[in-house]
């Protein structure tokens, strides 16, 4: 080969590279756009159903394993005024469920059975009204901020709560893949989520 084939082929291989990387770039925002659009659907869908039902529901976002569902409770459900245990950005076991555990582990009373017996009545159970949803292999979450979260967690799980008074929390949830970042912002009021192509925290969040 001369030096002005080697030179023509450069050239055509500069030009497919220009052409390809692009469109790449195209379909890799259009994954991440589907299963945030997604989830916002999810979220929005928790919202009525918790509403119509006449009882508490929350959404589960599993980090770790970049999946999500619903649960929801056969009552109304108050959040513990203690509120969450965090560390390294991960949720940790609260103490009423450290208490449960403990009742388990141990020989328990009849009083004790009887406490356990109002706890399970406004258990949270999976819902059908958002089954489990997995991400993919491609996206992922990268960080979740709820507002009774002490801060963000990047692991663990994350729960969304929602109330059949027609409210739910302020809620920041950003979902990646690869460098690209979407953000999901969730209005306590009216349930509505609003997604931006970038990362953007909530009003409200604490950094």
């Amino acid at each position: 080969m001369t030096l002005i084939e080697i030179g023509v082929a450069l050239c055509v291989a500069g030009l497919m590279l220009a052409v390809a990387i692009p469109a790449l770039s195209a379909v890799t925002r259009a994954q991440l756009r589907q299963k945030t659009g997604q989830l916002a659907g999810g979220i929005r869908s928790l919202y009525g159903a918790a509403a119509i039902a006449g009882h508490t529901c929350r959404l589960v976002l599993e980090l770790d394993e970049h999946a999500y569902w619903s649960e929801c409770a056969k009552g109304n459900v108050r959040l513990s005024r203690e509120g969450e245990r965090s560390q390294n950005g991960a949720r940790q076991v609260t103490r009423d469920e450290e208490r449960q555990q403990e009742q388990q582990r141990d020989n328990m009373s009849e009083e004790d059975r009887e406490r356990q017996a109002l706890a399970l009545k406004s258990a949270f159970a999976p819902s059908k009204d958002v089954p489990r949803t997995e991400l993919g292999s491609a996206v992922k979450f990268a960080d979740v901020w709820v507002q009774h979260q002490p801060e963000r967690y990047t692991s663990g799980r994350a729960f969304i709560y929602f109330w059949s008074s027609g409210l739910t929390e302020e809620a920041a949830v950003h979902l990646a893949q690869g460098d690209d970042v979407f953000s999901l912002l969730v209005s306590p009021l009216t349930g509505r989520v609003k997604i931006v192509g970038e990362r953007v925290d909530a009003p409200g969040q604490r950094r």
